[in-house]
């Protein structure tokens, strides 16, 4: 009679602990939509996010399709992990998105994958 061996099966996905290292701890967000002259409104979004080393690049893109509710903007938060040798110090990115839109066209911004909403505040 043949016997089976248990086989440890090795994971290659990452830990959530490395995950969230490789997201960054992103906070200070803000939204507001820039309605004062000359121009047409634009919508501002700013943040930073604290990864464990240097060399990470953060983009905010307009994700693609957005969702249900259109006064709703979903951005999705593109992490660019480092190439090559890196500092090993802690460093702060900053992150920024604009884009022009009509008056009014949002009321909320939505980080993804955070799920982190922000009301957009109006200047004029």
């Amino acid at each position: 009679m043949a016997t089976k061996k248990a086989t440890k099966k090795t994971s290659t996905k990452a830990s959530p602990s490395t995950k969230a290292s490789n997201q960054g701890k992103c906070t200070g967000w803000e939204a507001w939509e820039d309605r004062m002259p000359p121009g047409p409104p634009t919508l501002h979004v700013k943040g930073q996010c604290k990864f464990p080393t240097h060399g990470f690049k953060v983009t905010l893109k307009k994700a693609v399709p957005q969702g249900i509710n259109p006064a709703i903007l979903l951005l999705n938060k593109v992490v660019t992990p480092p190439s090559g040798p890196v500092i090993q110090t802690p460093q702060i990115v900053q992150v920024s998105y604009k884009q022009r839109v009509k008056a009014g066209q949002y009321k909320q911004v939505t980080i993804l994958p955070d799920g982190k909403t922000l009301k957009v505040k109006i200047v004029s």
